[in-house]
């Protein structure tokens, strides 16, 4: 491999200087010569257009200082520097989720994870198992459970009954749309056939005995989800802990992540724990554009606090409030996500919006004049258009942008218009995937197919594709969701190979939309997502080479070890 010398390394080496003048932002000089830690030997993807592939780097005051050839970055290194000899193992910049729900989803970490398990009977199982592990009068919460991967039909309430009966149990779908509930927690919320629910929402019921079934969709889930004891404080920061943990063992050095406003304090008391190794643009939900001014109010009291803590002057940029997230519709699952046409399994329903164009560009409105992007989900064709729509109305210019996320199925002329309106598209593979021989035919018919989780037409477009997991609802890891984006293909082996191959971006693509296209949507854009000189040195080894071009192979690699600001904050045992 031949490797880009960049002027300035090459001066450096020619002068038999050390470093002594590197990329603005650098803080290595002469008075400092030798780098704290070098990495050699590696099959290193900067993600930075001016060096693409390197063979090694070096990192000073958590920052990259310098990057190049296994010769070049020795020669920056003395007795007291650390070096790690890659042996040929490809390394990445710190991979960046651009939609978790992390705050959300501590209960997977701590209570129930049923993601990509099949069958009730294993389901059934694992909720027993926590039965046993967990205190007295402790609720049973987590969920990812997924009916279509081979049950076909809801479970029910009287199947947890069979299991647990005297404590709440309450499980969300792998869609985070809809919860399974056991008698125990209908009876603690007093939720009845009767129970009025909101906009969008549905308590189902049993079509024999018109009683509940035990399945909650969408908002019809806070009847029983705002019953539930709240944790404590340290019982939070423990939970959130250990989640910002498992996202650093899939190779996460940056979140962009959604939950209510309360819980972006959450993560500043790990930040002034001095515990907090991930970076985090926090989007808090709201629907109410009278709320906004409050919420920059607490943007200004994060901000400070984060600032007093002093980690930032070691670590970087680590949190901040910074955009409003709303919400237009549901999913193609529950026939819930809003769209133009008929769902083909569902004879004249389109699904309904759970907020009118109008309410929705006015909440975008106060949100942009408060210096906050607004991020709207929206995965019906329909939804997808009315979000945009009123953005057209409703948006006006800021440093950072406005973003429409999952956009899992759209009307084709509606792509020209994300790059009119400066609008970033936020995606996620396995929900493109995961749907492979399981419903998406049966819901959009084979006509609509072609739009749907069409990420190569928007690049062609222009339009500016970030790439995350949506996770408790789809598997956390990266290396996961590229190889989806990069091949398309069912995770269960349902389907015929690859589906809709057209859509599919290459490995270099998928790489940037989970690292540098995150960090663009951010302040911190010129601070992370690359491997580049003056960065903080944020990266992942991962426990092998990978091929080129990249192949399938890639479902058989995982993280080794991942540093934030140069610090290893996760290695495999």
């Amino acid at each position: 491999m031949r490797i880009k010398k960049t002027p300035v390394l090459r001066h450096q080496l020619l002068a038999g200087t050390m470093l002594a003048a590197l990329a603005v932002g650098s803080s290595f000089t002469v008075a400092n010569a030798a780098a704290d830690f070098i990495a050699v030997n590696g099959d290193v993807r900067t993600v930075d257009p001016n060096t693409p592939r390197a063979e090694a780097f070096a990192v000073e005051n958590g920052k990259f200082v310098a990057v190049g050839t296994s010769a070049e970055i020795r020669a920056l290194a003395d007795g007291k520097t650390t070096v790690l000899d890659l042996a040929g193992k490809t390394v990445t910049p710190g991979f960046i989720d651009g939609h978790t729900h992390l705050t959300s989803g501590t209960d997977y970490v701590t209570g129930v994870d049923l993601s990509y398990i099949p069958d009730k009977e294993t389901w059934l199982k694992r909720i027993k198992e926590a039965d046993e592990r967990l205190p007295p009068g402790v609720w049973i919460t987590g969920g990812g459970w997924d009916y279509t991967l081979k049950e076909g039909k809801l479970p029910t309430k009287e199947d947890i009954d069979a299991v647990v009966k005297d404590r709440p149990v309450v499980l969300r779908d792998i869609d985070f749309h809809s919860i399974w509930v056991n008698s125990k927690a209908l009876e603690i919320a007093g939720v009845t056939a009767k129970s009025e629910v909101p906009a969008g929402g549905e308590i189902v019921l049993d079509a024999k005995t018109g009683e509940p079934t035990g399945i909650l969709l969408e908002g019809a889930g806070d009847l029983v989800t705002n019953k539930k004891p709240a944790y404590s404080d340290k019982e939070r920061a423990e939970a959130l802990l250990q989640t910002v943990k498992f996202a650093n063992s899939v190779g996460l050095t940056g979140v962009h992540d959604m939950s209510s406003i309360a819980a972006a304090y959450d993560y500043l008391k790990l930040v002034e724990d001095k515990s907090l190794s991930l970076r985090v643009w926090y989007g808090f939900f709201e629907d109410k554009a009278a709320n906004i001014p409050a919420a920059a109010k607490d943007r200004e009291a994060v901000d400070s606090r984060v600032a007093a803590s002093g980690e930032t002057k070691v670590k970087g940029p680590l949190l901040t409030v910074g955009y409003a997230k709303s919400v237009v519709d549901g999913v193609l699952s529950t026939h819930t996500a809003y769209m133009l046409e008929n769902y083909s399994d569902r004879t004249g329903w389109k699904g309904e919006p759970f907020q009118s164009e109008a309410d929705l560009a006015t909440l975008i409105k106060a949100a942009n004049e408060n210096g906050f992007p607004t991020a709207v989900h929206a995965i019906g064709d329909a939804g997808v258009q009315m979000t945009l729509n009123a953005f057209e109305k409703g948006q006006s210019p800021g440093k950072y942008p406005n973003r429409v996320e999952h956009i899992e199925i759209i009307n084709p002329a509606d792509i020209e218009r994300f790059k009119t309106l400066g609008i970033v598209a936020s995606m996620q593979p396995n929900h493109a995937t995961g749907t492979i021989g399981k419903y998406i035919t049966e819901r959009v018919g084979p006509e609509r197919e072609s739009h749907a989780y069409v990420w190569k037409s928007l690049l062609q477009h222009k339009v500016p594709v970030v790439f995350g997991s949506d996770w408790a609802t789809s598997p956390l890891s990266p290396l996961t969701q590229i190889n989806d984006a990069v091949f398309r293909e069912s995770p269960f082996g349902l389907g015929d190979g690859p589906w809709h191959p057209e859509q599919a971006v290459t490995f270099d693509e998928a790489l940037f939309a989970y690292t540098q296209a995150g960090a663009n949507m951010t302040p911190w854009a010129d601070q992370i997502g690359s491997i580049s000189t003056g960065k903080w040195a944020d990266f992942v080894v991962l426990d092998a080479k990978l091929p080129d071009p990249v192949d399938r192979s890639i479902r058989k690699r995982h993280v080794e070890a991942t540093y934030v600001a140069g610090t290893e904050v996760y290695r495999a045992k």
